[in-house]
């Protein structure tokens, strides 16, 4: 029997370590650093002014802010050992008390296809279905048609949800939250 691969043998691929854990203050440079890398990434091209004008010392400090926030969830989740993306998430603003927001979720590019996306997106949902929120909706840039096939590959439907960020449109996606009970 032949398994594939070059002249009879099996190739093997080591899968790496994903493991999660909250983030704390003294994450905030690292933070700030995966979202410039991740924003040169993403939106380079279609709003290069937002990327560069990301004040890195800024943003740290207001991540650092955002890992003691008691109203929302900050996870990093790292491959192997090194932190390569996180996730916030927590109340809607201006939605119904039943509605939690995916308000971040970004990688460094060398860790997407890894399966760090899905487990952060996973980790958030299971969160803000324990803290009792019913529904979770997140924006995208309408551009960005990877992270829209991404969240549409997890269960989120674009709604009629249209808005501008940071000079981008934006759509808003949804989905429901398994309950309690389920």
């Amino acid at each position: 029997m032949r398994l594939g691969g070059q002249r009879g043998f099996v190739s093997l691929v080591q899968m790496p370590e994903l493991m999660l854990r909250p983030a704390e203050a003294a994450d905030g440079v690292v933070i700030a650093r995966i979202q410039l890398a991740a924003w040169r990434a993403t939106y380079g091209d279609l709003n290069p002014a937002m990327v560069d004008g990301l004040d890195l010392e800024r943003t740290a400090d207001n991540w650092a802010q955002a890992a003691n926030c008691a109203t929302h969830r900050l996870q990093l989740v790292q491959c192997d050992g090194t932190t390569v993306g996180y996730a916030f998430s927590g109340p809607a603003d201006g939605e119904a008390d039943s509605v939690g927001e995916l308000d971040a979720v970004y990688l460094l590019p060398s860790a997407q296809g890894l399966g760090a996306g899905r487990l952060l997106v996973e980790d958030a949902l299971t969160g803000l279905a324990e803290a009792g929120f019913a529904e979770c909706l997140l924006w995208v840039a309408e551009q960005n048609a990877h992270a829209r096939g991404f969240y549409q590959h997890l269960g989120f439907r674009p709604d009629s949800g249209r808005d501008v960020w940071r000079g981008l449109p934006v759509v808003r996606y949804c989905r429901l939250l398994p309950t309690a009970s389920a």
